[in-house]
C-alpha cells in the first residue's frame, strides 16, 4: 500500500483529531512502545525533556537505517502534559529535508478553541481547499467538519501521491494517547490496514469519515 502523503492535524478540547504519516509509524509505534515501561524518560520530566528524547531517538534510529533511500518526511509530536485545571496540550512538527541531510525541529501554537494545527505532504493543498469547504459550512465550528475534510480530500484522488484510510491518532484530556479505527462501509481499518472480523472489535474506539462514533459490531 502506497503511504499515505497527506498528514493533518487538528485541535479540539474534548475529542481527538487525524494525524499519522504511514511511512514512520513503525519507528514512532515502537517509540511508544518502549515508552510504554518508562525507558525514554523519567515519569516527571518536563515537556521540553520528553520531547528532546523522543528527537534525538528518531534521529539515532533513522541514522541506523540500511540501503534505504532518503525521502522528506514530517512527524507531528503531540504531548499532554499535567492534570484536569493544569492540564496542557504541547505539538512539535520534525521535518527532514533529504537533499540538504538536515532535521528541522519547531513547536506549533495551540489554537484557543477548535482548528485546524497543521496540513502537511503533497496532499497539503488539496486537503486544505476540502477543509476551507466544510469550515465555511453549517458544522465549521467542529473537529469532525475537519476530519470530514481530510477524508473528502484522500478520497478525492486529486493528489496521486495520497490514498489509502485515514489513519487517526487521539490524544484526549482523560486517556492516554490512542489510535483509533476507521469504518468505511462494512469495513473496518486500524492504521490504514482493514481488520478482519474478530469478537475484539468492541475495544477500539470506531468512527466514520463524519467523525460518528460507530459501533463496534461486525455490520
Amino acid at each position: 500500500m502506497r503511504p499515505r502523503q497527506a498528514l493533518c492535524a487538528n485541535w479540539r478540547h474534548r475529542s481527538p483529531g487525524p494525524a499519522g504519516p504511514r511511512s514512520r509509524s513503525t519507528t514512532w509505534t515502537s517509540f511508544a512502545a518502549i515508552n510504554a515501561v518508562g525507558v525514554l524518560f523519567r515519569s516527571n520530566a518536563s515537556a521540553a525533556e520528553k520531547h528532546e528524547v523522543v528527537y534525538d531517538s528518531l534521529k539515532t534510529s533513522f541514522g541506523l537505517k540500511h540501503n534505504t533511500p532518503d525521502q522528506d518526511f514530517w512527524i507531528l509530536h503531540a504531548l499532554r502534559m499535567g492534570e484536569k485545571h493544569e492540564r496542557k496540550f504541547l505539538v512539535w512538527e520534525i521535518y527532514y529535508d533529504s537533499k540538504r541531510k538536515g532535521w528541522r525541529n519547531t513547536s506549533l501554537p495551540i489554537p484557543a478553541s477548535t482548528g485546524l494545527i497543521k496540513v502537511l505532504g503533497s496532499g497539503a493543498a488539496c486537503a486544505q481547499k476540502h477543509i476551507d469547504r466544510w469550515i465555511n459550512s453549517a458544522v465549521g465550528g467542529r473537529s469532525s467538519a475537519i476530519f470530514s475534510g481530510f477524508c473528502d480530500a484522500l478520497f478525492s484522488g486529486e493528489d496521486k501521491h495520497s490514498g489509502g484510510m485515514p489513519q487517526i491518532g487521539a490524544l484526549t484530556p482523560g486517556s492516554h494517547a490512542q489510535m483509533l479505527g476507521f469504518i468505511d462501509g462494512n469495513k473496518h481499518y486500524l492504521q490504514g490496514l482493514q481488520v478482519i472480523q474478530v469478537k475484539t472489535l468492541h475495544r477500539i474506539h470506531w468512527v466514520d469519515r463524519y467523525f460518528q462514533n460507530m459501533n463496534a459490531l461486525w455490520r
